[in-house]
């Protein structure tokens, strides 16, 4: 199963490993799903990830981003002409559409509600399809 994670679910996972989205960490680090990215993607989870209210250490950063990136599929988008509340947001979906991710996992689900996407997902929905599928 391949996924496109949004930055707030991975800031989520490093901040709370306990909850759904550090679940959702734990299985692509553990080879159980795929991540799909960009470039823009990548560069935003570091930007992000190394900003200093959340004090998370630089080289732990880096090294996860790298492992990411081993582990996952860079993918080469094409700019897509649809509307979202949150323009930043788009690269998660030009990225699920590129890759033919089965899901996007967001915390940010209102972003995209004017897709009516039904692969665009909170963390605890895709843990609930995600485990349903393995019984």
């Amino acid at each position: 199963m391949k996924i496109v994670l949004d930055t707030n679910v991975l800031v989520s996972a490093v901040l709370s490993p306990g909850g759904p989205p550090g679940d959702i960490l734990n299985l692509i680090i553990n080879d159980e799903i795929i991540i799909c990215y960009d470039d823009r993607i990548l560069s935003e989870y570091e930007g992000v990830l190394k900003r200093d209210k959340f004090q998370f250490d630089s080289d732990n950063v880096t090294d996860l981003l790298s492992y990411l990136e081993h582990i996952g599929e860079r993918t080469d988008t094409i700019p897509l002409n649809v509307k979202i509340s949150d323009p930043g947001d788009l690269m998660f979906y030009e990225v699920l559409e590129a890759s033919a991710a089965d899901y996007l996992v967001t915390g940010n689900k209102k972003h995209f509600v004017l897709l009516k996407n039904q692969r665009i997902v909170t963390p605890k929905e895709f843990l609930r399809v995600y485990f349903n599928k393995q019984k």
